[in-house]
C-alpha cells in the first residue's frame, strides 16, 4: 500500500509540477518590463552555469577515486598509445 501511495504522490507531484510551469509560461507572456526579462533570463543562465559546475565536481570526484583506486595510466604511456593522431 505504501509503494501505491508513493507513486500516486509522484503522479500528484508531477501534475502539480506542470500545473506551475504552465502559470509561469503565461505569466511570462504577459511580461513588458526588460528588467524583469533581464533578471529572469540571468537566473535561468545561473541555473545551467550551476549544473555545469556540479557535473565538473563529480567528474572530479570519480577521477580522483579512480586514481585512488588504481584505474588510472601515466599521461606518457597514454600520449605515447596516441602520439600518431597528435
Amino acid at each position: 500500500m505504501e509503494k501505491v501511495l508513493t507513486l500516486i504522490e509522484l503522479i500528484i507531484n508531477k501534475m502539480e509540477l506542470q500545473t506551475d510551469l504552465n502559470w509561469i509560461q503565461s505569466e511570462l507572456m504577459k511580461v513588458k518590463d526588460p528588467d524583469l526579462i533581464a533578471a529572469i533570463k540571468s537566473m535561468l543562465k545561473y541555473r545551467e552555469k550551476k549544473s555545469s559546475i556540479e557535473a565538473i565536481d563529480l567528474s572530479l570526484k570519480r577521477a580522483i577515486t579512480d586514481k585512488e583506486a588504481g584505474r588510472t595510466k601515466p599521461h606518457q604511456e597514454i600520449k605515447k598509445k596516441y602520439e600518431k593522431w597528435l
